[in-house]
């Protein structure tokens, strides 16, 4: 027997479909206006008060908008000059050189001739038996080629850097208590001078600086501080005490720079600048590795005045952590820190052929006779 179902279907009210009419309607009258309103004439009025957007159809008197012109002030008919003024910079606040934590330098020279491994081996034995646990290792001279293999990627650039890999013999040196400084050259730098002409400086007839020390580069050319700044933080990190900045000073010629660089800031403006970039650049490095960073000081700074190669001992204390000088008369010179309140133990490292038991020293057992200094 067939059984038939019916299926109960609710009544709608009659109002449900003009809801959805009345809904359309007013979305079909809202785009309407919206696309009416985009079509209208519109200005953006820029006043004293600020920007305001104006649609002339929409103002009260139905006139469209108008522009007033104004007239525009009478030009200036006096005479009229105008410079700028660049003074040398003031270096009184500057306070980067200090000898918080520092101890003293006792160390034996190795000139970058002997800057090898087996020059390394031999000169810890020397060293030793002079008593003598501190190196003083020249890793850059005048030449500009480094005698460790850094991990600066400019040196390779220009095919300055060396092939030794001193990480491991320098960490074993430290794990035996040994103080281990490295010094290299900034300013004299023949190698990059001659492969890299962007950053040297030129002579008068525009060519690369040379003279009897070698081919010079510009120490206010940004690439020649970071350059330095990078060889420094390496050697911090692969675990030096101290790094030593030799040659941070001026050409004794006139010279012509890789930058404009306005009479007023001299060669002393040069020098000092560059030392504090280069403070300022490896300032983290030196904190996480408790390393110092110092400098080579003429001997003729040692008369308070300024020098022409723009070192001034004022200026390198305010910037280094010590001055290394090469001194023939020991006793008179630490005279000049201590009558300016200045630890001379400390803050002053003399290079001498001899040494003694307390205080800072570098010896060089290869320094020129007395009569040859200079």
């Amino acid at each position: 027997m067939i059984t038939r179902r019916r299926v109960y279907r609710g009544h709608r009210p009659a109002n449900h479909r003009v809801g959805a009419v009345v809904l359309f309607l007013l979305v079909l009258f809202a785009l309407a206006w919206i696309l009416a309103f985009s079509l209208m004439p519109q200005y953006l009025v820029f006043h004293k008060d600020g920007v305001e957007m104006v649609v002339p159809s929409l103002q009260e008197n139905g006139l469209g908008y108008q522009v007033t012109e104004k007239t525009p002030p009478a030009a200036y008919v006096g005479d009229a000059s105008a410079s700028v003024q660049i003074a040398a910079p003031d270096y009184t606040d500057v306070a980067l050189g200090s000898a918080a934590g520092l101890d003293y330098l006792q160390g034996l020279y190795v000139p970058y001739s002997k800057a090898n491994s087996t020059g390394l081996q031999s000169a810890v034995k020397d060293a030793e038996r002079r008593g003598i646990q501190g190196l003083v290792l020249q890793l850059k001279d005048e030449s500009g080629q480094l005698a460790w293999m850094s991990e600066v990627a400019y040196s390779s650039s220009y095919a300055t850097n060396g092939t030794w890999d001193l990480t491991a013999e320098i960490s074993e040196l430290k794990a035996e208590g040994w103080y281990l400084v490295a010094q290299i050259s900034c300013a004299v730098d023949t190698a990059l001078a001659q492969r890299n002409p962007a950053v040297a400086l030129k002579d008068a007839m525009g060519a690369p600086y040379t003279d009897e020390t070698g081919g010079w580069v510009d120490l206010w050319n940004a690439e020649v501080r970071s350059y330095i700044a990078e060889l420094t933080a390496d050697l911090m990190n692969k675990g030096f005490d101290e790094v030593i900045l030799d040659r941070v000073e001026h050409p004794l010629a006139t010279v012509t720079y890789t930058r404009n660089i306005p009479p007023q800031l001299d060669q002393t403006v040069c020098v000092t600048n560059f030392g504090i970039a280069v403070r300022e650049s490896v300032a983290d490095v030196m904190e996480e590795q408790g390393a110092h960073l110092c400098a080579v000081l003429s001997h003729d700074a040692l008369e308070g005045t300024a020098l022409s190669n723009g070192q001034s001992l004022t200026n390198f204390l305010k910037v280094f952590d010590r001055v290394v000088i090469t001194t023939y008369s020991y006793s008179e010179d630490a005279k000049v820190f201590v009558e300016a309140k200045i630890d001379s133990t400390l803050r002053f490292v003399p290079r001498m052929d001899w040494i003694f038991s307390g205080g800072s020293w570098i010896l060089d057992t290869q320094m020129p006779a007395q009569d040859e200094e200079g």
